[in-house]
């Protein structure tokens, strides 16, 4: 019975692997098709001559800034698996994810609150990142390099 107990445990570790290799290709094919659109917005701006307007700047820094959090994903798939400390690369990702939501900020009708939320978001993201490297509970990613 114990022999069955180790087996089905050996074959879930696998099994999970598995997934977790999964995701983290399915984020590198993500980031690619992402740094693809990012090169056919830029030729479309420069090849065809196209305004770079508002909007084309919001879209162009948007796709940037969304390859760089598929990449903090990518970059937290690879701490899970490697069994190392997650949350210095998830703060990372949060603040880009946030940060990027500010570059890209559009008014409309309820955008006090929405900036309100970002702000916080934002105030949230830096005291967590600070209280933890005051405390010295996690060793920061910048602190490796």
């Amino acid at each position: 019975m114990k022999q069955d107990h180790h087996t089905i445990e050996k074959w879930l570790n696998r099994f999970v692997l598995g997934l977790e290799i999964a995701v983290s290709a399915a984020l590198v094919v993500i980031a690619a098709l992402l740094v693809v659109s990012l090169a056919i917005q830029l030729t479309g701006v420069v090849v065809e001559g196209v305004q770079f307007g508002r909007a084309e700047f919001t879209r162009v820094i948007s796709t940037a800034l969304e390859v760089f959090i598929v990449i903090e994903l990518f970059r937290i798939a690879l701490a899970y698996m490697n069994h190392s400390n997650v949350i210095p690369t998830v703060l990372e990702a949060a603040l880009v994810a946030v940060a990027r939501k500010f570059v890209v900020f559009e008014p409309y009708d309820e955008y006090l609150q929405t900036a309100l939320g970002l702000s916080a978001l934002l105030l949230a993201i830096g005291v967590t990142w600070w209280l933890l490297k005051k405390s010295e509970a996690v060793e920061m990613e910048s602190d490796r390099k």
